[in-house]
C-alpha cells in the first residue's frame, strides 16, 4: 500500500478543515448558535485528529529497530484510536452538554443570517476532502477486489478510512446544523437550535466508536485472513504438500503481515532419489533435528515462561547466512527463507 496516496486525503482533510474551523467560530460568535458551536468543535476536533493521523503515517514510516524489530506500522493502529478518543470526548461529549444546558435553561440565542453562509461554503470544502477520501477508499477496494460495504470492515488503512468517515459526518452535521439554524429562525422556535446539536454530538460519538473499535481490532493480533487464504490454498495445491496443519499470521501495518505455518511434506517429495541407507540417514537426522529444536524451545521456557509461542528458525551448518529470528533490519522485513523451515509450536506441543 502506497503511504503517499494515504497522505492526499488527510493532507486535503486538514488544509479545508482549518479554514472551516475558523469561518465556523466566527458563525459562533456571531450568533450565539448552539447548533454553530456544534460545528465549531467538530471542525476542530476533526483538524486534531486528522493531525494526530498524519503523525501516525510519519511515526509509521520509521525503520524497524533493535527494539520494535517488526517497525512501526502499527503506529497508525494508534493514533487512529487516539484520534477516536478525541472526537468522543471533545466533539461529541462538550457538544451535548453544552446543548443540553442551553436546552435546560431555555436561553436560545438569536439566530444570524451569517451562520446559513458559513454552514454553506463549510459543505462545499466538507464535500470536496470527503470526494477526495471516498477515490482513495475506492481505489483500494478495487484493487482489493471488495465490495464497498465489505471494504468499510476490512480495510487494513485506518487513515482514509477515518478521514472519509470524518467527512461523511461532517457533511451530515452541516445539513442538520443549517437545518436547525433555519427552523429556529424561520418558526421562532430556538429548541431547534440545541437540539441539532445534540444530534451532531451523537453523530460524532457514534463515529468515535465505530474508528476505536475499528482500530482496536488491529491492535489485538488481528490476523490477515485473506493472507491466510491464499498462502493455505497455494500450498494445498502444491504436489509436494500432504497437508497444512496451520497456518498463522499477524497484521502489522496496513502493508505488512507476519505469516506462520506448518506443512506436512510428503515422503515422495522428501525421498525421491535417495537409497534406502540414505533415506535412513535422513530420517534419523530429522528427528535429531526435531529434539534439538525442542530441547532449546525448552530451555527459552523454563528461563522465560512467557515465551508461550517459539519461532525457531535452523540454518545448515557452513551457509552463508546468519541465524535469523525476527527481522532483517536493513531491510525492515521478516527474514524467512533459510534452507531449514521454522516451525511454529506452542507450549506444550
Amino acid at each position: 500500500m502506497d503511504k503517499a496516496r494515504s497522505h492526499g486525503p488527510v493532507m486535503a482533510a486538514v488544509v479545508g478543515n482549518v479554514l472551516v474551523t475558523v469561518a465556523k467560530f466566527v458563525g459562533f460568535a456571531l450568533s450565539g448558535s448552539s447548533a454553530m458551536l456544534a460545528e465549531a468543535l467538530h471542525s476542530l476536533a476533526d483538524t486534531l485528529n486528522q493531525g494526530l493521523l498524519w503523525v501516525g503515517l510519519e511515526r509509521s514510516k520509521r525503520r524497524a529497530d533493535a527494539e520494535h524489530q517488526f517497525g512501526y506500522g502499527q503506529e497508525r493502529y494508534f493514533w487512529s484510536l487516539v484520534s477516536a478518543i478525541t472526537i468522543f470526548f471533545l466533539g461529541g461529549g462538550y457538544t451535548i452538554m453544552h446543548a443540553l444546558e442551553q436546552l435546560v435553561a431555555g436561553a436560545h440565542a438569536p439566530m444570524h443570517w451569517s451562520s446559513l453562509v458559513i454552514l454553506g461554503v463549510a459543505f462545499v470544502v466538507e464535500s470536496v476532502t470527503l470526494a477526495i477520501a471516498v477515490r482513495e477508499f475506492n481505489r483500494q477496494r478495487r484493487a482489493a477486489g471488495r465490495s464497498f460495504r465489505e471494504w468499510l470492515t476490512e480495510t487494513r488503512d485506518p487513515t482514509t478510512l477515518a478521514v472519509m468517515v470524518e467527512d461523511s459526518v461532517a457533511v451530515v452535521g452541516v445539513a442538520v446544523a443549517a437545518l436547525g439554524i433555519f427552523l429556529a429562525k424561520r418558526l421562532g422556535l430556538g429548541w431547534f437550535d440545541p437540539v441539532a446539536a445534540i444530534i451532531i454530538g451523537l453523530l460524532m460519538g457514534a463515529l468515535a466508536v465505530f474508528l476505536a473499535n475499528l482500530n482496536r481490532g488491529y491492535l489485538i493480533s488481528h490476523a490477515d485472513a485473506d493472507l491466510n487464504a491464499i498462502a493455505a490454498q497455494v500450498w494445498r495445491a502444491d504436489p509436494r504438500v500432504e497437508r497444512v496443519e496451520r497456518v498463522n499470521s499477524i497484521v502489522l501495518a496496513p502493508d505488512f503481515s507476519l505469516l506462520m505455518a506448518e506443512v506436512e511434506l510428503r515422503e515422495e517429495a522428501m525421498f525421491e532419489h535417495l537409497s534406502d541407507e540414505e533415506i535412513k540417514q535422513l530420517t534419523h537426522f530429522m528427528q535429531r533435528l526435531d529434539t534439538i529444536r525442542r530441547e532449546l524451545e525448552g530451555e527459552v521456557r523454563k528461563a522465560a515462561p512467557r515465551a508461550r509461542v517459539i519461532f525457531l528458525e535452523f540454518t545448515l551448518p557452513g551457509g552463508k547466512d546468519p541465524i535469523h529470528q525476527g527481522v532483517d533490519l536493513e531491510e525492515t522485513q521478516p527474514k524467512m527463507g533459510s534452507e531449514i523451515p521454522f516451525q511454529a509450536k506452542e507450549e506444550g506441543s
